[in-house]
């Protein structure tokens, strides 16, 4: 497919030429450097058709609305936060890449916030209409069950219901980065790390084995 060019005497700038699939691509791509760089107000269908250099009426033709395209930038940010966890988990593997893994989490919200609060926002947090978000964003919390259960395989971690863990764990870092991004965490301590690890800490201790009670031992502890 290519975008038709304006109508001879419109005054407008010519429209740039995409082949099949590929305007999709391109409005995506402006719609996040335009959050990078601009912000979230500053993200509309109007000022991704203007970066790409099209015609206003052109994103429609792969977005029904802003929410349609918010969905599609959210489904790039989560493919974006998975091989950051990705790649922290094959570095380190074990505890060690599972820790690791929390630290490319963070630093991803830090490093795009604004595509961050769009991946969890309240605009896309209803993925019925949005199939690609759905499947992207069950991926990546799909990505930390499946280390949880290799963990669980290797005797690293206490077993359970791996799916609820992930989720209990991956709330725990995103109550961290909302505090991050929200400047609350600074009343706490100005060393970002620290937190982190110790936010680690805590989740490894929570996923770790309990030693079994001995027999006639009604200790609540081990329970």
């Amino acid at each position: 497919m290519t975008v038709s060019s304006s109508p001879p005497g419109s005054g407008s700038t010519p429209e740039r030429p995409y082949h099949h699939g590929g305007l999709r691509a391109a409005l995506v791509e402006h719609a996040l450097d335009i959050l990078r760089t601009e912000g979230l107000q500053a993200l509309t269908l109007r000022a991704v058709a203007r970066a790409a250099g099209v015609s206003q009426t052109a994103p429609y033709r792969h977005f029904a609305d802003r929410r349609a395209l918010m969905g599609a930038v959210a489904a790039a940010g989560f493919q974006m936060l998975e091989r950051a966890m990705i790649a922290a988990m094959t570095r380190d593997g074990g505890r060690a890449g599972f820790k690791g893994v929390a630290y490319a989490y963070v630093r991803f919200a830090q490093s795009h916030p604004a595509l961050y609060r769009v991946m969890f926002g309240p605009e896309v947090a209803n993925t019925a209409d949005l199939p690609e978000l759905a499947t992207t964003s069950r991926s990546a919390l799909g990505f930390v069950q499946h280390g949880i259960e290799q963990l669980q395989a290797a005797g690293v971690i206490r077993q359970g219901d791996a799916a609820l863990m992930a989720v209990a764990s991956w709330a725990t870092l995103h109550g961290v980065v909302s505090l991050i991004l929200d400047g609350q965490a600074e009343t706490v301590t100005s060393d970002v790390d620290v937190l982190v690890e110790a936010t680690a800490q805590l989740v490894m201790w929570g996923l770790a084995k309990r030693p079994t009670p001995e027999a006639g031992d009604g200790s609540a502890a081990d329970r």
